[in-house]
């Protein structure tokens, strides 16, 4: 058993069958000793960043009401098929644990539950290079941020509408809640949703905003002229995906591999029967690339493939190596050849 695989549980990156395998490591001698050196170390990032200095507005009673109601709805973590997996003392050790690690007590205090009490500013999260981030919302939602993207989450969140905004990609878990509708501003667009499960890309400096619904439904609209647009205006349902073209003003929407816009999530991309014309549609919307074709022969080759999410160059070897073509990658431009 790795502990870089408890790690990645503890980071909310684990499958449900690794999680499995973690929980039944923590029932050892090895998993309750590294509960406890990580429950140690985290306590220690707590003595030594006072939380009251970061944040001084901070109400101790709020603060505490807060964490106990986390706890509640995290009471159920450690118990997927026993009831009685370690002893009282590691199960409190555990579930103190989650809390410090879901950013409530160490340098991650932006958390949201801190933001139930300081609501007179947005609450701002950030991930930089190769870091991914996994936060939980006061009303429930559950968010996994891609590296290099920013979320906004408004003062007044939990006061009425639901308004965050983005920068960058983000997969969302929205709480169902009819009252209140969960509104995502992102680059002249909106994403408006009751509950629902979807990937939401919004690179800076690109031209165009991606939404791919992998559950429920959601309300995708762009702006024109600053302006909300009827033209560019979608509802977009389970397996669908939607591109808004903000330099040419277009709404596109198509169902082939939808699940491919999850690979920096998910980890893997998976191609059945699509052809590679296609493919490439999805490879210039992921990394940024245009293909062309020395042969129209090329276009409609099928791909039928399932690998693991890795750099353009790796992705593009094993279409190449499939489908016994080669190709030529100069400057985000790849040439596919026979």
């Amino acid at each position: 058993m790795s502990r870089n695989l408890a790690d990645k549980y503890f980071n909310n990156q684990a499958t449900s069958a690794e999680a499995q395998i973690v929980l039944e490591w923590f029932e050892t001698h090895e998993g309750e000793q590294y509960l406890k050196e990580r429950f140690d170390n985290d306590r220690s990032l707590m003595e030594n960043n006072d939380l009251r200095k970061m944040v001084p507005e901070l109400d101790s009673d709020k603060l505490y009401k807060s964490i106990q109601l986390y706890i509640k709805k995290k009471k159920n973590v450690f118990s997927l098929r026993r009831t009685d997996w370690l002893g009282y003392t590691v199960k409190a050790v555990a579930a103190v644990f989650v809390i410090l690690t879901a950013s409530l007590f160490t340098m991650n205090h932006q958390q949201y539950l801190v933001q139930q009490v300081v609501e007179s500013e947005p609450v701002v999260f950030q991930t930089e290079d190769e870091e991914h981030r996994t936060i939980t919302l006061g009303d429930g939602t559950l968010i996994r941020m891609n590296s290099n993207s920013e979320l906004v989450v408004s003062p007044s969140f939990m006061k009425g509408t639901r308004e965050i905004t983005l920068t960058g990609e983000a997969y969302f878990e929205v709480e169902h809640n009819p009252e209140q509708p969960f509104i995502i501003y992102a680059n002249q667009s909106k994403v408006k949703v009751l509950g629902t499960a979807f990937n939401l890309r919004s690179v800076e400096n690109h031209k165009n905003v991606q939404v791919a619904v992998i559950e429920g439904r959601v309300a995708f609209q762009g702006e024109n002229n600053g302006t909300e647009s009827d033209e560019l205006s979608v509802i977009l349902s389970k397996n669908q995906y939607g591109y808004l073209d903000l330099d040419n003003r277009l709404m596109k929407v198509d169902d082939k591999a939808v699940e491919n816009y999850l690979a920096w999530k998910s980890g893997r991309f998976n191609f059945k029967e699509l052809s590679l014309e296609n493919t490439c549609i999805q490879l210039n919307r992921i990394y940024g690339t245009d293909c062309s074709f020395d042969d129209s022969e090329i276009r409609s080759l099928k791909l039928t493939a399932n690998f693991t999410n890795e750099s353009l160059n790796k992705t593009l070897n094993v279409i190449a190596m499939t489908l016994e073509v080669e190709y030529e990658l100069r400057n985000d431009q790849v040439n596919w050849i026979l």
